[in-house]
């Protein structure tokens, strides 16, 4: 898998040092080594660049939080490696597939989704919820709220967002999917 024209990397050494002693600099070789190779791997599989990105960027982030549970004994370092990328990919296809289940707010009240006549609600509807929106919002942590601010408040694209802060737009996707999942479960205690 390694190209050889390479200097050849102890994948497994790599491992061990972000396992033990969170070495950044060990994170960042493997990050550089492995990501185009993970890439190119989902591609193939998925023909979903977005998608392909996310399995990147999660298998990344496992790699960071999971590297001890790595065992040299039961097999080399890069097959564990695509064995979580494997199992990544199967985790977002089953969620988006149950993703897509789900029913829409816009299909239950399609009303919302379309111009609203002022005089059908009252303004003290719209001051109850524009408060109970930003003090839910200022609860979340502040990387979650400023996304939500800017993309469900301000409209801006996840694209838009992700070039404004300067991280990957499955960050971006990640953060809102968070902050939206907490403000669910505050609304509904």
């Amino acid at each position: 898998m390694l190209n050889e024209e390479q200097p050849t990397i102890d994948v497994a050494s790599l491992l061990f040092n972000i396992a033990h002693s969170r070495c950044k600099q060990s994170y960042e070789k493997l990050f550089v080594l492995l990501a185009p190779k993970l890439l190119n791997f989902s591609r193939k599989q998925l023909r979903d660049d977005a998608m392909a990105m996310e399995v990147v960027q999660e298998t990344m982030l496992k790699i960071w939080l999971k590297a001890h549970l790595y065992d040299a004994s039961k097999g080399a370092a890069l097959t564990w490696i695509y064995s979580v990328a494997r199992n990544v990919k199967f985790d977002l296809l089953r969620k988006s597939k149950h993703q897509n289940d789900w029913v829409q707010g816009d299909d239950l009240w399609p009303t919302l989704s379309e111009d609203v006549d002022p005089e059908r609600l009252p303004k003290e509807f719209h001051a109850i919820v524009h408060r109970e929106l930003k003090e839910l919002v200022d609860t979340l942590p502040p990387a979650q709220a400023e996304v939500v601010r800017l993309i469900c408040l301000q409209g801006a694209s996840h694209q838009d967002v992700a070039d404004a802060l300067g991280v990957p737009l499955g960050t971006v996707k990640s953060r809102l999917r968070l902050a939206l999942q907490k403000m669910k479960e505050a609304l509904d205690e």
